[in-house]
């Protein structure tokens, strides 16, 4: 081993700018502050610091020498590897670590100005009160410190340090022309641990050259899409595979990367690509695509919502055939949209739903519209029994029959040339069940070639079973369908239309009699990293103890909905815009100490951005929820978990 020269420095190795713009970008994301000192004392990059300290504690001499006592008791702490902590007597928390390369410290890297839990607003009024501190805007200034459990703090220092470290080691790599043409060589043991590293990421992840050549994708993005290397040498020919619909790419897709380049040359973060990307074996996965730069790399992170978009699609489907049952749209008209919407989650599968007639012995159409008219005429009335196909079968046995292979399974030998014509390979078949259990049909997904279903197939046919289920049972039922064409599907509260309904009616009522009307609109922070890091069952419990919180906290004449995935509304009548943020605080307290129990412990705490506007002279809802939803973007940008008023009303 090479060791370090006494005369090179962190600025030395690694470009301090470059790296500043990475970490604001964290800081903008997490609302933590940072900064990072070399060994000679050295501020070389310093982003954010928290009112609490910048306005007050830093100010008083007094608060200030327990500021630097604090910070002297964190530095003697420091050991290599290890991430110190240390919470000075002004009540807040900071976290160093050293960053050592070869053996040898360059700088100290810190985290800080936190709070691990909800905090004690009597310990910070005694503190105002005891150094003559502006008491409200001190208590503000400390609601806005992050809420962040040590155990993220600590994961989060890691993964900076580490990425820290592996630039500065590269720098010094640089100048010893150790690294050949490439700053990831594939030949050097740097570029060996860092590939060991991203292969075992549970992110796809590939990187590019300036010259749009492929170098490298990671064991996940083969997991994920089924391409390896040689399928896609080049940026160009990765989006003719992943983005085969023309208009598509060439209306979003390209657009988007043109948008990528423009936010790299004026040095901003990258805009997200979320949508659909075409598997190597032509199945779809709804993905999100985030770039970076790594010196003359680009690197592409590929996070796969699959399950929750899905989730998603299916809770707006569930919810699209209950109101068209309510409004007593034909059945034909409902399955009919509940095989597009099954269709439309694999472009690979064609489906169909097949109604036992009221004797129990024969199948009838109900709704194929991608299989060919010959097919559905030939096979309609046929007869149920043992061996009759996938759903002659699946209907008289009421059990799931998977047939992987049409041309060579004894249930199909009677049809084989009908499905030889229609080009059929595959037909998995799942019986619709009653609530009494008596078999009301058959829902079917076919595929061209023979195809052996994964979990997540039966469970998209079976939910899909359901789903025509309840549509067939109640197609002459409209009453007590209602309620669910009326509220989400998850946490039980208004939807959309429905709350949107409730809301101009209570609008209506305060610009006729002149009460007092406010809007709260608040989002979860980072779910997306609370899906992606625990799983979108998890979130779910996210979103269902949300709305249990506030159905604690608010009144019965409040009406709250749930308008979009993680996003909810609350129209609060008779209350001011004052009121109303006080009301969004206590939401937001509570949100912070909401207790999740999983199987490992307790889920870390999660948090919310509010944005609070009065309704005033507003004439429509719509208008309304924008201004809400302005202070809400404020509030995120400002740093989430807290609550941001509507400009004209501060």
């Amino acid at each position: 081993m090479i060791n370090i020269d006494n005369n090179h420095k962190f600025s030395d190795l690694v470009d301090v700018a470059a790296f500043e713009r990475l970490m604001e970008s964290l800081y903008k994301a997490t609302g933590i502050p940072y900064g990072l000192v070399a060994e000679d004392g050295e501020l070389l990059s310093q982003i954010g610091w928290t009112n609490a300290c910048a306005l007050f504690h830093r100010v008083n001499p007094q608060t200030n020498q327990q500021c630097q006592e604090s910070n002297i008791e964190l530095m003697q702490s420091l050991h290599e590897g290890e991430v110190a902590c240390a919470k000075c007597k002004n009540g807040l928390i900071d976290y160093a670590t050293p960053l050592v390369i070869e053996g040898r410290r360059l700088a100290t890297l810190f985290l800080g100005q936190v709070l691990s839990e909800a905090p004690d607003m009597e310990f910070f009024a005694q503190r105002s009160c005891e150094f003559g501190y502006d008491e409200a805007a001190y208590m503000e200034a400390i609601r806005a410190v992050p809420i962040v459990a040590k155990e993220q703090m600590e994961a989060l220092m890691d993964c900076m340090v580490g990425m820290a470290e592996m630039l500065a080691s590269s720098g010094l790599a640089q100048l010893r022309e150790r690294i050949m043409e490439h700053n990831l060589n594939k030949s050097t043991e740097k570029r060996v641990q860092l590939e060991d590293l991203l292969d075992s990421s549970p992110i796809g992840i590939g990187w590019s050259n300036l010259n749009g050549k492929i170098e490298y994708i990671n064991h996940q993005f083969t997991n994920l899409f089924g391409y390896l290397l040689e399928d896609i040498p080049t940026i160009d020919i990765w989006y003719l595979k992943a983005y085969p619909d023309t208009n598509y790419r060439e209306n979003i897709v390209i657009p988007w990367y043109k948008s990528v380049i423009v936010a790299y040359e004026k040095g901003m973060i990258p805009p997200e690509l979320e949508g659909n990307i075409t598997c190597k074996d032509g199945t779809e996965r709804h993905i999100v695509v985030r770039i970076s730069w790594v010196g003359d790399k680009r690197l592409v992170s590929f996070s796969d919502m699959t399950a929750h978009w899905r989730s998603e699609r299916r809770n707006h489907a569930h919810d699209v055939m209950l109101e068209m049952v309510a409004k007593g749209k034909p059945l034909n008209e409902i399955l009919n949209a509940i095989v597009q919407a099954i269709e439309a989650e694999d472009s690979t599968s064609l489906c169909s739903i097949l109604l036992l007639d009221k004797e129990g012995k024969h199948l009838l159409s109900g709704a194929a519209p991608s299989l060919p008219d010959f097919y559905n005429d030939a096979i309609d009335g046929v007869e149920i029994g043992m061996g009759v196909g996938s759903c002659g079968t699946a209907a008289y046995l009421g059990e799931r029959v998977v047939v992987e292979d049409i041309m060579n399974h004894a249930y199909w030998q009677p049809y084989a040339p009908l499905a030889a014509q229609a080009s059929l390979g595959a037909c998995w078949s799942e019986p619709i069940i009653a609530s009494n259990g008596h078999v009301l049909g058959t829902f079917a997904i076919y595929h061209r070639k023979p195809t052996k279903p994964e979990a997540s197939d039966i469970e998209r046919i079976k939910f899909a079973a359901n789903l025509a289920a309840i549509a067939i049972e109640n197609r002459n039922v409209r009453t007590e369908l209602e309620h669910r064409a009326y509220s989400d599907y998850l946490t039980g509260l208004a939807n959309r239309r429905s709350f949107i309904e409730q809301a101009e009616l209570e609008l209506a009522r305060h610009n006729r009699y002149g009460d007092d009307l406010s809007m709260i609109m608040f989002d979860i922070d980072h779910f997306k990293w609370i899906n992606d890091d625990y799983g979108h069952s998890v979130g779910d419990l996210v979103l269902q103890k949300i709305a249990d919180i506030c159905r604690a906290t608010l009144r019965e004449i409040d009406i709250i909905g749930r308008i979009g995935g993680e996003e909810f509304a609350i129209l609060l009548p008779q209350t001011d815009a004052l009121e109303a943020k006080h009301v969004a605080e206590r939401l937001r307290i509570a949100f912070s100490q909401g207790e999740i129990p999983l199987s490992e412990g307790l889920l870390p705490s999660f948090t919310a951005s509010f944005g609070v506007s009065p309704a005033d002279d507003i004439a429509s809802i719509d208008k309304l929820l924008n201004q809400a939803d302005d202070a809400l973007y404020e509030a995120k940008e400002s740093g989430r978990n807290r609550v941001c008023m509507a400009h004209k009303v501060q």
